[in-house]
């Protein structure tokens, strides 16, 4: 028997072709595809998900093209900013790229929601049911986690920004910020939120893409509006279907009919809108055109309002110009309009300060850090940041009139205990009025920010709850001071200035807070309102006397400001008794916008000397003090204290270490009955009490 080797020869590929087949593959690059093409050929709307569910066409809604095409994967845009009205498609770009860079493994991502139930809410309703939708992409996913997905080459994150824990130990190369404009403006003291989500990629460089989506809302503080502002500005123009005139669709050119008028005088009607919005190169002639020729060529920002939806989805035409009258008869109506319709920020009337009118008020004479006449009492106000601490401590005297007597910034860290020792020195001070004599502050209010739990921490150790006291030497007797440890409530819900601590306090994220030491309200908007209203009425008086030629009734300014020396400003050599430029910079910073019927501070303004501003005058209404229920009696007692009537022309006014006068002379009277503390202790103790006077 032979064996026939041939019959069972297995033919051989040849080596030469093999190698040369295999560099080929190797060095030819993957053909390049933007997101609007992925979409198309992968992307399916599920049913509940969307107004249209099915497969996804971008020629439904051209406009939605360029703006994905810039989130490729080959596009040189490294920021693209997407300022639009409700409902226009903006969620469902980032839906398409999120799907895109799974598909071809790019590397990870991080999708972020203003607070987490709309994290949670954006990944089952709306990513969830996509995923599904393409079995390709589901089988790539390592992982069914809701918010936090596997796929080759990296992960998607779904987060929540309002939660600086969120943002830790975590590096994406891309980036979804949707409702960008609900995100904190000061997240954990280390700046705005956003600012924060762009530097997870910040390691990636100019490989790195960011998107952003939002509706506006209020002017001066809308993130997508300072955004798009610094991009190139583009908006979709489009020909008129008659005359062929090239033109955005604008507002004031919309009939009460639901007709455009177009800027040659035709009448364009709705049907026209499928024709009118195909792009260039896609069978039309619509296409975005950049205003803003100075923006970086890597920074791209859109603006699309709800005329521009598809035809048959969102608002018509005759919707849009029926809500325009509706707002224009109800004003109350208009910031949403303007906002969820014409998809740009709202900026109405506005009560606002020029803060050199302002810092034309400071008196001459007046020097920081002295106690001015009519000063009675002295109250402070901290504002915390990441590294140092703001105080304002300002006097009350009477008619609630107020003075600024000291204004500073003290170095220190806010997570440590021993971060707060600086501060404490400070408010343990003391300064000496017109008169020589020392005074202490009487009540502080701290406002925890950020950083809460620990200022909790530190005012429990001074006085063991928000609102105890403790003893301040005045190197003539001790003076009781009052510590708060104070939270702004809601601009839209303050009706009054001072709230007592809820027994259950919450912050944004629904976090229990400080129940054991007890957070006091500060009715921010009222405060603020008190504060500008005093200013205005200065400003006014001052303007009067001058038209009038006649003398200013400075006495009777509810706010006053130390000039120090007064003449004109010396930048080389400051004069230590005035406050500076950026004191007053600060102190007008913000602005109340009355349609919208809430306070605003613009993107990066510097406003603590007016919110320590705010926390001091909350510490002289607070219960400690009650500036506003002092009765003349109780002035006259404090007068007596602290600016004696009879000082002769040759009398030595009474030093405050000067030791021939008795205890009992330079103490106020105090009951006889007051059984928690010794007669000794109680002649030594000048000042206020916990639960009223003690004079």
């Amino acid at each position: 028997m032979t064996f026939d080797v041939a019959a069972f020869d297995v033919p051989m590929p040849d080596p030469t072709a093999l190698v040369c087949e295999a560099w080929e593959r190797a060095w030819t690059l993957p053909e390049r595809i933007d997101v609007s093409d992925w979409a198309d050929d992968n992307r399916v709307i599920a049913k509940g998900a969307g107004a249209e569910p099915g497969d996804w066409k971008t020629d439904r809604h051209p406009p939605l093209r360029e703006i994905m095409n810039c989130l490729s994967e080959h596009s040189p845009v490294r920021l693209v900013d997407f300022m639009k009205s409700a409902q226009i498609g903006a969620t469902e770009i980032g839906i398409n790229w999120a799907g895109y860079v799974i598909d071809l493994g790019l590397d990870s991502m991080i999708v972020a929601q203003p607070v987490k139930d709309l994290a949670r809410s954006w990944a089952t309703s709306k990513f969830d049911p996509a995923i599904v939708e393409m079995p390709e992409l589901l089988a790539k996913m390592a992982t069914d986690n809701t918010l936090e997905k596997r796929y080759p080459g990296g992960t998607l994150w779904v987060i929540w920004a309002n939660s600086s824990k969120q943002l830790r130990q975590r590096t994406a190369r891309y980036i979804f910020m949707d409702e960008v404009d609900e995100y904190p403006r000061d997240l954990g003291g280390q700046g705005p939120a956003d600012q924060q989500l762009a530097a997870r990629g910040m390691s990636y460089g100019d490989r790195a893409r960011l998107y952003r989506a939002c509706t506006p809302t209020v002017a001066g503080r809308s993130a997508i509006d300072a955004g798009f502002k610094e991009g190139d500005q583009r908006y979709y123009h489009v020909d008129c279907p008659h005359c062929g005139g090239e033109q955005v669709l604008e507002i004031e050119r919309l009939q009460p009919n639901g007709t455009f008028a177009c800027v040659h005088g035709c009448v364009i009607e709705e049907h026209h809108k499928t024709a009118m919005f195909r792009e260039v190169g896609h069978g039309g002639t619509a296409r975005w055109v950049p205003h803003n020729p100075d923006a970086p060529e890597w920074h791209r920002s859109y603006h699309l309002w709800a005329a521009y939806a598809p035809l048959g989805l969102g608002l018509s035409w005759k919707d849009i110009a029926d809500q325009r009258a509706e707002a224009e008869r109800n004003t109350a109506l208009l910031p949403g309009f303007q906002n969820l319709v014409m998809g740009i920020a709202f900026e109405g009337a506005r009560n606002e300060q020029d803060h050199e009118a302002v810092q034309a008020l400071a008196e001459a004479g007046m020097q920081v850090g002295t106690v001015p006449r009519g000063g009675l009492i002295l109250t402070a106000g901290v504002d915390i940041a990441h590294d140092r601490f703001f105080v304002k401590v300002m006097a009350t005297g009477r008619g609630q009139r107020r003075f600024v007597v000291d204004y500073q910034i003290i170095d220190g860290d806010p997570t440590l205990p021993s971060g707060y020792d600086a501060l404490d020195e400070f408010l343990k001070g003391t300064w000496k009025n017109t008169f020589g004599f020392e005074m202490a502050i009487a009540a502080v209010a701290v406002d925890g920010g950020n950083w809460t739990e620990m200022v909790a921490q530190y005012v429990k150790r001074l006085v063991n709850q928000s609102g105890g006291t403790r003893l301040i030497n005045t190197g003539r007797g001790f003076q009781q001071q009052t510590v708060y440890l104070v939270r702004g409530r809601s601009e839209h819900t303050s009706q009054r200035a001072v709230y007592r601590p809820l027994q259950k306090d919450v912050n944004e994220r629904e976090k229990t807070i400080a129940r054991s030491v007890g957070v006091w309200g500060v009715g921010g908007s009222v405060l603020k309102t008190m504060i500008h209203g005093w200013i205005a009425a200065a400003i006014a008086e001052k303007e009067r006397a001058v038209q009038a030629q006649d003398a200013e009734d400075i006495e009777g300014r509810m706010i006053r400001f130390p000039g120090g020396h007064g003449g004109e400003v010396d930048i080389t050599n400051p004069d230590p008794g005035r406050l500076p430029e950026s004191y007053y910079r600060g102190l007008t910073a913000e602005y109340y916008d009355i349609d919208a019927g809430a306070w605003v501070r613009p993107k990066g303004a510097y406003n603590e000397p007016l919110d320590t501003g705010v926390y001091a005058v909350w510490a002289s209404l607070a219960p400690a003090v009650k500036a506003d229920m002092i009765r003349d009696s109780q002035w006259a007692a404090l007068e007596a204290q602290f600016e004696p009537a009879v000082i002769g022309l040759f009398d030595q006014a009474p030093a405050a270490n000067d030791s021939r006068e008795t205890r009992q002379e330079t103490a106020p009277m105090e009951a006889s009955n007051d059984s928690r503390e010794t007669h000794a202790a109680r002649k030594a103790r000048v000042g206020l009490a916990r639960d009223g006077w003690s004079l």
